[in-house]
């Protein structure tokens, strides 16, 4: 072997050790991403109508007179002439009524409606509407009535008015009236359950704020009426 093949086998030796000192790098594998959760979006629950109906916070406690005053005890009576839409919804069995401005309630009320008898009330249900018939006070021929009405159905038949007051000095007597019959029944029942002949009976401070709106305009003839079960 000549000197020039002894070159040439060197110089191939040292390419193959060259070679093999090389490190070979394989293409690391794609990493397997998981796929990510899909993120479910909550759905935004629709508001139960129920839920726009909570009692506020600041609801006047149904203990002593509380059939007296109104019965929120921080929002002040709203004026209803500066509100667009405005109606009212009594649901029987929640013993309340609500002021609605389109569909925001704008002020709650303890009520009591007809009383159920056989499951069914005495306070007709459906949709109605506020007529010309209001007044400070009326009493019947068995001498009991009540203070600040308005009428809603019948032309005087169905009524938005106060708690009840009679001519025969029972019950609880405050001021010039007596409240309530038969030793003051009739009185602690508001809010509570449905205990009228068929009107929609209220405290004697939110009677008398209705009835001051259907006097200022507030509240025309025709504003509907909305009583559920």
């Amino acid at each position: 072997m000549n000197k020039a093949h002894k070159r040439m086998g060197m110089a191939l030796i040292l390419a193959i050790v060259a070679l093999m000192m090389i490190p070979v790098f394989q293409p690391l594998p794609h990493a397997q991403t998981k796929d990510k959760p899909k993120t479910t979006q909550k759905r935004k629950q629709q508001k139960k109508t129920d839920d726009i109906f909570a009692d506020p916070t600041d609801m006047r406690p149904m203990t002593g007179r509380y059939y007296l005053y109104p019965s929120e005890t921080k929002r002040k009576y709203p004026d209803l002439r500066k509100y667009k839409n405005v109606w009212f919804k009594v649901p029987i069995s929640k013993c309340r009524a609500y002021v609605m401005s389109g569909d925001k309630v704008i002020y709650v009320m303890y009520a009591s409606a007809g009383k159920v008898t056989k499951g069914r009330s005495l306070t007709p249900l459906g949709t109605f509407h506020v007529q010309n018939e209001s007044g400070e006070q009326f009493i019947n021929a068995n001498g009991v009535g009540a203070r600040y009405f308005i009428s809603f159905y019948q032309h005087g038949v169905y009524l938005f008015h106060s708690v009840p007051i009679n001519n025969f000095a029972s019950g609880e007597h405050v001021g010039s009236y007596y409240y309530g019959y038969k030793n003051g029944a009739h009185l602690t029942t508001l809010g509570k359950k449905p205990d009228s002949h068929g009107c929609v009976r209220l405290t004697v401070s939110d009677a008398k704020w209705i009835y001051t709106q259907r006097q200022n305009g507030g509240i025309k003839v025709g504003t509907k009426v909305v009583i559920a079960k």
